[in-house]
């Protein structure tokens, strides 16, 4: 009786695997929160029919993956779709069933029924946005996913280069990061490796026999400023992983082929503090010319783009300082001018790239005019560095540059040509007889009073004119704000500008997800106030019909929803964004600028 159960059973088993199986984060989502649905199957599809989503907005999807394994010598395997959502509208939503060709048979899923709720509902997906601590079926182990913070040296001299790499290694499935804090480097100056992104690419690394996915999230360059033992603190960062439920399974389908349902949670993850110690430069072989530059392979080269010049006429003088190390932090070089020259602090230029440590040219451009006639000479111009190779100062010289000034081309008696050509003297002579003023100045009459004059009756009004324009003022806001709807609409160019301000500081401290939050804010409001829709009925249809009624152009509309859906994707899918923070910050603040004008013309 056994075998024959067994027997029926290999027959059904074809049968039994080509099941179109449906799953949704939530059955209660929020308006206007994204949901996941996800169509998982137990062959490859030869086609795939997804159901209408016409009540929904795709803001993901179709991503698609699958999964084979080897037990025992048997194989097995799965394939899912899945598409994140966003509804448009409160109530009961039925999504209709999906259809998928499996081996030449037409395959249907099940329909779900989704009850969308205002606001404030219960929905898995957003509750564990939120509250990552709450219970939940999924449990996450310490070394399924964990961060690291490594430095590639412990110990080493003040103004030497450091790589400081924050790594991510998980053995679940990363969906996303957010909320990065990056550490305060204090005692450091820091500058981030080029091609640093959003993205994280992952890739495998065997740890200690087990297969880990690791992504690095920053590499840093870091140049100790002082001595002694610094610490590093740690990074902390949310990340969102998929994985596995242990609930039991729903069905008799499920309990057969193991295909359980998936969950996504938020772990919060905190790398360990790690120490380095920075040791002095040896004090006894620096020189005089030092400006603390330390790193190897320094070449020093000095230019001059003409060497014989008429007195008062301009010369450049170009000094590049190319190598590894800290370019940036080495300061100007020492040169000894003759007392006839007129100079001027340098100007500094740098070519600095980060792609494999800091490296590149950093150059130093004086100004020189020399006033008087006579041959000179540029000499003792040297460079030092501390070479990290062999421990030691490496002392580079320039060879003398010899320049000859002729007598000036315009032979003016200008007091700049006197004062330098007799600099020391006029200094020691200070208290002599002075330059004859020769501009006009103004001439008063002798009887002329400053006390009760019309600039006098003037100036002791003015507190008074003051007093009664501020209250005006005062009565005239205090009427404003007495309608607020109408004082909102007015200010809702400004109030949206200020959300821009945010939107920009987010961006350069490369804060994503706040970023994106700030600018989705800034249109909403800009809207809710200008066209006094409440938050909760904030539409596409509801925004559509506003923007007839106010005559707004279809390219225009059309950009704002461009606008809209580039956010969203990018805030929702930060690891797979694409998108520059500058375009999507210029063409929003362009597209609430264009909006206002085209309102006021209406």
């Amino acid at each position: 009786m056994k075998k024959i159960i067994y027997i029926l059973l290999l027959f059904q088993l074809p049968l039994l695997a080509q099941k179109l199986n449906v799953q949704v984060s939530t059955t209660k989502p929020t308006l206007g929160v994204p949901f996941e649905i996800l169509f998982s199957m137990n062959a490859s599809p030869q086609d795939f029919t997804p159901p209408s989503f016409k009540e929904f907005e795709i803001i993901a999807g179709p991503n698609q993956s699958q999964n084979i394994q080897f037990i025992n010598g048997s194989m097995s395997q799965s394939y899912s779709i899945s598409y994140v959502l966003i509804p448009k509208k409160e109530g009961n939503i039925t999504i209709q069933a999906a259809k998928v060709i499996i081996n030449n048979q037409t395959i249907y899923s099940s329909s779900v029924t989704l009850e969308v709720q205002k606001g404030g509902g219960n929905n898995n997906y957003s509750a564990q946005q939120k509250n990552p601590g709450q219970p939940s079926s999924v449990n996450v182990e310490k070394e399924d996913i964990f961060v690291r913070t490594t430095i590639n040296k412990k110990q080493c001299y003040i103004g030497e280069q450091v790589t400081l790499t924050q790594k991510i290694y998980t053995k679940v499935e990363l969906r996303g990061v957010q909320n990065v804090k990056f550490p305060h480097l204090e005692g450091f100056w820091s500058k981030n490796q080029e091609n640093n992104n959003n993205n994280i690419q992952l890739h495998i690394e065997n740890i200690d026999g087990v297969n880990y996915y690791v992504g690095a999230i920053s590499s840093q360059y870091l140049f100790p400023q002082k001595s002694g033992k610094i610490s590093i603190p740690p990074i902390e960062m949310d990340c969102v992983i998929r994985k596995r439920t242990n609930r039991p399974p729903r069905d008799i389908f499920e309990q057969f082929f193991g295909v359980n349902a998936y969950e996504d949670k938020v772990v919060s993850l905190k790398s360990q503090a790690i120490n380095i110690i920075v040791d002095n430069l040896p004090a006894n072989q620096q020189a005089d010319n030092f400006t603390g530059a330390v790193g190897t392979n320094f070449s020093f080269r000095v230019e001059i783009n003409k060497s014989k010049v008429p007195a008062n006429e301009a010369i450049n003088l170009k000094i590049s300082i190319s190598g590894n190390g800290n370019l940036p932090l080495i300061g100007s070089p020492k040169i000894n001018f003759p007392i006839e020259f007129e100079t001027y602090d340098p100007k500094i230029t740098e070519n600095i790239s980060t792609t494999n440590g800091v490296s590149g040219t950093k150059f130093f451009e004086y100004l020189i005019i020399p006033r008087k006639e006579g041959v000179y000479q540029l000499s003792d111009i040297a460079f030092s560095y501390f070479n990290l190779n062999t421990k030691s100062y490496t002392h580079i010289t320039a060879p003398d540059i010899s320049i000859e000034v002729s007598p000036p081309l315009h032979n003016n008696n200008n007091t700049a040509q006197i004062y330098q050509q007799f600099k020391q003297e006029i200094k020691n002579e200070d208290t002599d007889i002075h330059f004859i003023k020769t501009y006009p100045y103004p001439i008063y009459k002798k009887n002329d009073h400053f006390f009760n004059s019309p600039i006098h009756l003037t100036l002791m009004l003015a507190p008074y004119f003051l007093m009664l324009g501020l209250l005006g003022y005062y009565q005239y806001q205090k009427k404003e704000k007495a309608n607020l709807s109408e004082f909102l609409q007015k200010r809702a160019h400004k109030i949206a500008l200020k959300h821009l301000q945010i939107a920009e500081k987010k961006m350069k401290e490369n804060n994503s997800a706040e970023f994106y939050t700030a600018i989705i804010q800034a249109i909403e409001n800009y809207l809710t106030y200008k066209f006094k829709i409440q938050k909760s009925e904030l539409s596409k249809d509801k925004i559509k019909e506003s923007f007839i009624k106010k005559q707004i152009p279809e390219e225009l509309q059309n950009k704002y929803f461009d606008v809209i859906h580039t956010c969203e994707l990018a805030k929702y899918a930060p690891i797979n964004t694409q998108y520059s923070f500058q375009n999507i910050y210029s063409d929003t603040k362009n597209l609430i600028i264009e909006l206002e004008n085209k309102i006021k013309n209406a």
